[in-house]
């Protein structure tokens, strides 16, 4: 997968901490802590400023009351849906079930257990925030909320949050560009219809459901960095399997041992080589006489004479 955007860059395939390295990587942010650092902490400091100013409260608190008071029966409908389908219990099923669906019916274990990976990590992000800024829910003076909520918390919206980490996490380990454009399309509207639900329902502040993105998404981008180490030691270690994803297997430790004591083998036989031909005396020049034929021509004529 190749991505640019938003400061994501693919790492390289040497980083994989599995023994035979893996191609399978996800694209991560090139500042992995800072990004999402910052971003969870100027987040969380927005909402205890909002915490801290009845004023803003008061002025959304008005639009939830007035949208309470032009509801029909079609948007309550799906206002409620959306209540129950994004409910704690009912996100981690929904996350189990496209585990199960990526990794048994479209056998792709490792996009399965990364999707995972992705998804909880940008909801448990949210929950976070949550926590830290500690809003209440919207309290209305005319009208009520469309249906009871769980959780006196407000910012951000875990509903909102969970669809912007599913539709991530579905993009982020799509199989094809194709694939991953048509899923970022269709979720963006999803995520807009949930964040329209919760605030047309009174369960959120229009304020919640906007802060419930930049968290998600980083969420998600810790969430990748970890399935980039996770997810191919896992399949490395069970020996998974999934079409496009070729595992690297090293050599042997003692093949290589064997090999590189082969090869100095070899490079001591060809010094030894080496030093025998440079102590051998060279050849006579072709035409010349040697040295030993003259002195005995020399020694026959004294005889003769």
């Amino acid at each position: 997968m190749t991505c640019h955007h938003w400061g994501m860059t693919n790492p390289a395939q040497y980083t994989s901490p599995s023994p035979g390295g893996s191609p399978w990587q996800l694209p991560q942010l090139r500042h992995r802590v800072a990004v999402p650092l910052v971003t969870v902490l100027l987040t969380a400091t927005i909402g205890r400023l909002l915490v801290l100013s009845p004023q803003v409260t008061d002025g959304e608190t008005a639009l939830l009351e007035g949208l309470s008071q032009h509801r029909n029966a079609l948007l309550d409908t799906l206002a409620t849906a959306v209540q129950f389908a994004l409910s704690n219990g009912a996100v981690v099923l929904v996350v189990a079930a496209l585990i199960g669906w990526l990794a048994v019916v479209r056998r792709r274990p490792l996009d399965a257990t990364g999707f995972g990976i992705l998804a909880l990590s940008g909801w448990a992000a949210v929950g976070l925030v949550k926590v830290l800024v500690n809003r209440p829910r919207p309290t209305f003076l005319t009208g009520d909320p469309l249906a009871p909520v769980t959780g006196s918390l407000s910012f951000p919206s875990s509903h909102t949050g969970a669809a912007v980490a599913i539709v991530m996490a579905l993009t982020l380990v799509a199989s094809s560009s194709r694939a991953r454009r048509r899923t970022a399309t269709w979720g963006t509207v999803a995520v807009v219809l949930v964040a329209a639900a919760r605030v047309y329902s009174g369960a959120h502040f229009p304020l919640d459901v906007l802060a419930a993105v930049p968290v998600a998404f980083v969420g998600v981008m810790v969430g990748a960095t970890v399935a980039n180490t996770v997810v191919p030691a896992l399949a490395f270690g069970f020996s998974w399997q999934q079409a496009g994803v070729t595992q690297r297997v090293l050599p042997a430790a003692g093949a290589t041992a064997a090999r590189e004591d082969t090869a100095r083998t070899a490079d001591a036989a060809r010094e030894t080589a080496r030093g025998a031909d440079e102590r051998r005396p060279a050849h006579p020049a072709a035409g010349s006489v040697p040295y030993g034929v003259t002195a005995h021509d020399d020694r026959r004529s004294d005889r003769a004479a």
